[in-house]
């Protein structure tokens, strides 16, 4: 039986109770329960939906304290989070509740509710006395399809215990949701971690290939790099087999976004790969849409946490025809123009165009941004020159590029003026030279 036939079935029987004040009493426990599980999903920030959870678990019950204790890694049950039902944070001493009862409930999946607290000053498994001495003791399983994932707890010195009885299944149910959100939001912190991850990957990268130009590299980022990319890459997969587990996220925008991160380390992967190698990278021309790559190397950059604050705008020309070119090394160009635009200017707008010139059958890109600009003389040995602003620059960065357009058959120049931004344009052939 779901959620709501449930509440539904729970209903109909309490009209046919002849005591009015049970009738209301279990209406109001339903409406209460309702609005436990609407509360309960409004979040998936792992923390607020524990909170959510305990407290209107106290709330049903009529309890005076709460504990959720969740399983880790090593299938060991942990209290995350202990509270009264003021809100207040208790001690998550783990002898101040029944550990029997606890392990019971985890171990078979089923409910304990215990009334007059028969283990009143019961040993609660670890030869200790329990001191809180509660009337009553209501525990029940929180399970996601057959895992079990914790239990959730809640006692009181002075709940009546026919009131304890009446809300067992409606806790059950609780509990039943609860596991749902508490899991949801597990995966979701998951999903930011892996993310924080990715944008440690980008940074490394970034500095990498600052120190790479005509082959030459500092031998010692190869190992943290590639260690980098395969704790992201093992994260990520592992998420994504979590999600596609759970019915409620296999078809949300959230693992969409988890697969085109996979997709995204591993192009990562393969440059870092490159860098390793002292020879030049080889142009590995395909045929292809420009237009396309470019909104999917955006796509991409959006979930780094760098590009928050930035606004980027495209004008693409949609007449431009197929061309060749190597898509990771043109993503190498863009991703460098991208995070020099972020890097002079946290908050920048940064507009990338296109057009095509039919005539000559060459397509121009054109990265501009609202910088503060760079000064004639830097201006001048950009493109050419291991030169750099920045205080920990390398100037490898720009010359690369260039050196990609170059062996591309195109060309790379660059505009700018202090306060004015900077514009570089990019020219490719439409047929392969």
């Amino acid at each position: 039986m779901n959620f709501c036939e449930l509440v539904l079935d729970e209903s109909f029987q309490s009209t046919k109770n002849k005591n009015g004040s049970s009738v209301k009493r279990r209406i109001r426990d339903l409406e209460l329960t309702l609005q436990a599980v609407k509360c309960i999903n409004k979040s998936l920030v792992f923390a607020e939906v524990l909170e959510l959870v305990l407290d209107n678990a106290i709330k049903l019950a009529s309890a005076e304290r709460g504990f959720l204790i969740l399983s880790d890694d090593d299938k060991k049950l942990q209290c995350v989070l202990a509270c009264d039902s003021r809100g207040k944070t208790l001690s998550t001493d783990r002898h101040t509740i029944n550990e029997t009862i606890v392990h019971d409930v985890f171990t078979t999946g089923e409910s304990i509710c215990i009334k007059n607290e028969q283990a009143n000053g019961h040993n609660n498994g670890n030869g200790k006395i329990e001191s809180y001495r509660s009337e009553s003791i209501l525990c029940s399983p929180l399970v996601v399809r057959n895992e079990k994932i914790g239990v959730i707890y809640v006692d009181s010195r002075s709940t009546r215990p026919d009131e304890l009885e009446e809300v067992v299944d409606l806790y059950e149910a609780l509990a039943g949701q609860a596991a749902i959100a508490i899991k949801n939001a597990m995966l979701f912190n998951n999903l930011q971690s892996a993310f924080q991850d990715l944008e440690d990957v980008n940074k490394h990268l970034i500095k990498s290939e600052r120190m790479v130009s005509k082959g030459e590299m500092v031998a010692e980022i190869s190992h943290e790099l590639k260690n980098l990319i395969n704790v992201v890459l093992l994260q990520l997969q592992s998420l994504e087999r979590s999600m596609s587990k759970n019915p409620s996220l296999a078809s949300s925008p959230e693992i969409q976004r988890v697969q085109n991160s996979i997709g995204s380390v591993f192009r990562i992967s393969e440059f870092a790969t490159r860098l390793l190698d002292s020879s030049p990278a080889k142009v590995e021309k395909r045929s292809g849409n420009i237009n396309e790559h470019i909104k999917h190397v955006v796509k991409f950059i959006r979930t780094l946490k760098r590009y928050s604050k930035a606004t980027i705008k495209l004008s693409l020309d949609e007449n431009i025809p197929s061309l060749p070119f190597d898509e990771k090394q043109l993503h190498q160009v863009l991703l460098n123009l991208l995070n020099n635009s972020v890097e002079a200017r946290e908050e920048c707008t940064i507009q990338i165009e296109t057009k095509f010139f039919p005539a000559k059958e060459l397509v121009q890109i054109a990265v501009s941004d609202n910088g503060p600009g760079i000064e004639q003389e830097v201006l001048k040995q950009l493109l050419k020159s291991k030169i750099t602003t920045k205080p920990n620059g390398h100037g490898y960065g720009l010359p690369i590029c260039r050196k990609i357009i170059e062996n591309h058959g195109g060309t790379m120049e660059v505009e700018s003026a202090v306060n004015q931004g900077a514009t570089f344009y990019m020219t490719l052939s439409v047929r392969d030279r």
